[in-house]
């Protein structure tokens, strides 16, 4: 029972993890929809992170996510097909980031886990995302990603990888200086 329920905890976060990010997008209306979102897709980073984090558990929560996200942004699509997309776009994902896992020898719990490691993760969880994504889309709704499924699918790359860029460094750089934060933090109350 503590499992089951340590599951769908680790299933909730990846949820919540992908919806942190992917709600951004409704408050900046430009990262909503369209052409900017080829450049910068935060919610990629997000997908990234959970699956590192909460491994097959993250699967789930994901795609559930993407699906809720997919179907937010265009209702009118048959929601099998967003559905389809959102597992099989998160899949590849998942099975791209062990395999990569195995091949970098990084361990379970990511305690070796190096910056250029990070970067090679992102990469190949980018380009994935951004192909599953596009094939899935071409394919499965009367929306076309672009006439050139690999056009559309760099794009969709850059946009992920660029998410994940952005979200890396910024939690780099609050962790570089954590102790100046907490600072201005307790500053901030006591007035």
């Amino acid at each position: 029972m503590i499992e089951y329920k340590k599951n769908l905890v680790e299933i909730l976060a990846s949820f919540a993890l992908y919806w942190s990010m992917a709600s951004i997008l409704y408050f900046i209306p430009a990262l909503k929809s369209g052409p900017l979102t080829y450049y910068l897709f935060l919610p990629a980073a997000m997908k990234l992170f959970a699956i590192l984090i909460f491994r097959w558990r993250a699967v789930i929560g994901v795609s559930l996510a993407v699906l809720s996200r997919l179907e937010l942004v265009a209702p009118d699509e048959p929601m099998m097909s967003w559905l389809i997309v959102a597992v099989f776009s998160t899949l590849a994902i998942y099975l791209v980031i062990e395999l990569s896992l195995k091949l970098l020898r990084i361990h379970r719990d990511l305690s070796n886990l190096k910056y250029l490691q990070v970067v090679i993760l992102a990469l190949l969880a980018s380009l994935t995302n951004g192909f599953t994504f596009s094939f899935g889309v071409s394919h499965l709704t009367d929306m076309r990603v672009g006439e050139n499924i690999f056009h559309g699918g760099f794009l969709a790359g850059v946009g992920s990888f660029t998410g994940d860029a952005l979200v890396v460094c910024l939690l780099i750089l609050i962790l570089k200086h954590k102790t100046s934060i907490l600072n201005l933090i307790n500053t901030m109350k006591k007035s």
